[in-house]
């Protein structure tokens, strides 16, 4: 019976590990755990709401991060650094277009998809056509985006916030605010949209190995500019979001979310390298970013040790990242490409 125990025992342990190996999102929920009982035992008030309350603050950065996610997993060092550019302006479209008028809601949400649409289009369309870095397009594109918002800023005058968007930010379900249902539900789509689609496994393919994922069949073009659109699009959507919330739209408040997308996908699990990404943790990693910020706060740290702090943590993440790439791809075995509809034990890894 001991034997049999001991045995039990091991595979229990074993059943554990790989699940930790398969799932990295759980170092980052494990951590947002113990940074909210450090934060609640701190401030004497460890209870399930203050839980909620850094998850519904995370959510506004998880629903930006799900769309740099689904970049940086095209490889290549790709990252989307137009996202403060877009956030931004739609925060100020948005508030002129919808305004108080929850009659002017879907054309105005209408018109901030379109927004993304064309810009993400346009950085796509530079790195696949014009072969600039999207590093250097994207800067370049949230460069023009934060002037155009310039000149739309010096006739602004409009900070009321319609019906429906109060009640996306404000109404609670169970003791759950609603938009955190809405990240959720959109955190489902990508999931769904990854592992269920010719378009996911396309896109883990492309970031991979480019050339292989076009001998493979794989439309690499089609494949990358929707991946920029699905960003600047969900960047515009977060951007309104964001408005509501705080009541107004304002220059430079999508800056903090340019490297805090990065950094949060890539405690969630999602190769830096690309070719493989990883939804749940990208919910994990915002909320462990939102923590980190908030116990700063509760401690008394001004903002610029905050910023510190944050900036010293991308690095660490990013470098961390790295290594585990490196790891990855001297460990992997060469494989041969394979149709989208037919993807490689490694490509679903």
């Amino acid at each position: 019976m001991g034997t049999i125990n001991i045995f039990g025992q091991r595979s229990f342990l074993a059943m554990i590990k790989d699940f930790i190996r398969r799932n990295s999102w759980v170092w980052a929920a494990l951590g947002s755990l113990v940074l909210w009982m450090i934060m609640g035992l701190y401030s004497g008030r460890l209870n399930l709401d203050s839980l909620i309350t850094n998850a519904y603050t995370a959510s506004f950065l998880a629903i930006v991060a799900l769309g740099q996610m689904l970049v940086v997993t095209t490889g290549r060092g790709a990252i989307d650094l137009s996202i403060p550019g877009v956030i931004t302006l739609a925060a100020f479209v948005s508030m002129s277009i919808i305004g108080g008028s929850n009659a002017m809601f879907v054309p105005g949400l209408l018109v901030l998809i379109l927004m993304g649409a064309l810009i993400g289009f346009l950085n796509g369309a530079m790195v696949i056509w014009l072969k600039i870095p999207s590093i250097i397009t994207t800067m370049a594109m949230n460069y023009i985006l934060i002037t155009m918002t310039l000149l739309i800023n010096r006739g602004f005058n409009e900070f009321n916030t319609c019906g429906i968007l109060v009640w996306t930010i404000k109404k609670r379900l169970i003791g759950i605010p609603m938009v955190i249902y809405l990240v959720l539900i959109l955190a489902i789509f990508i999931h769904l949209l990854l592992t269920k689609t010719n378009f996911g496994r396309s896109l883990q393919a492309l970031g991979q190995n480019l050339e292989a994922a076009r001998l493979a069949g794989v439309k690499v073009v089609r494949v990358e500019l929707l991946t920029y659109m699905f960003s600047s699009i969900l960047a515009a959507v977060a951007g309104m979001l964001i408005s509501a919330r705080v009541g107004g739209a304002f220059l430079g408040m999508g800056s903090t979310y340019m490297l805090e997308t990065v950094a949060s996908i890539v405690i969630g699990g999602t190769l830096i390298s690309g070719g493989r990404a990883n939804t749940a943790g990208a919910l994990a990693g915002s909320i462990f970013l939102g923590l980190i910020v908030t116990a700063m706060q509760i401690m008394g740290y001004a903002i610029g040790p905050q910023n510190v702090a944050k900036g010293a943590l991308i690095i660490i993440v990013l470098m961390l990242g790295v290594t585990r790439s490196s790891k990855r791809a001297l460990t992997s075995e060469p494989q041969a490409p394979q149709p989208p509809d037919q993807p490689a034990a490694s490509q679903l890894a």
